[in-house]
This record gives C-alpha cells, structure tokens and sequence, in this order.
C-alpha cells in the first residue's frame, strides 16, 4: 500500500509544480521522472529516496509511506538532509517516523 504524507514535502524551488508532482504521484505510469522521500523500508533506516516508476515495485513487498518528492535526485538528497537536520534540530534524535507522522 502507498500512502502519501498529508503534510508532503517538496523543495521551495519546485514549490509551483506540486500539483503536477502529488497527480503523478498515483498514476500508474507517470510522465516525469520523479524521486521519492520515503520512510525506511528496512529496521534501522532513517529515510530512502526511490524514483517514482519503483514505488509501485517497493509496494509489493512493503507499506510505502512518501513523505517528500523531488523533480531530481540531487533534490531530493538535500531534501533529504533538510528533513534529518529539522527532526535533529527539533527533537534531539532521528526518529523521523514519530516526527513526520504525528
């Protein structure tokens, strides 16, 4: 199952195309090619970043929760740091799930 965040977070420079980003987001076939901030998939994780056509793949296996979404994988690595260092900051530790989901 997919469940994306209520609260998604995209890049402030790609702030004007998240209505474009989140209709991807449930297509079977998207047209962009899309990264996606996921939480962990495996015990120990913090977060994952996936492209889009391989959400549906990672689903099969697991319960997918999108938390993020870039247009590029370099975006959504910094994305990706962005978020770390808020819960760090925030909360003193890593659990991104308990802070993310609240």
């Amino acid at each position: 199952m997919i469940t994306i965040s209520k609260n998604l977070i995209i890049p402030g420079s790609q702030e004007e195309n998240r209505k474009k980003m989140t209709a991807q987001l449930s297509k079977r076939h998207p047209e962009r090619t899309l990264y996606c901030v996921i939480l962990p998939t495996t015990e120990g994780g913090i977060l994952e970043v996936i492209p889009i056509f391989a959400l549906r793949l990672e689903a099969k296996d697991h319960d997918i929760t999108i938390l993020g979404v870039s247009e590029g994988r370099e975006e959504a690595l910094k994305l990706v740091e962005s978020m770390i260092g808020e819960v760090y900051r925030e909360t003193g530790g890593f659990d991104v799930k308990d802070y993310f989901l609240k």
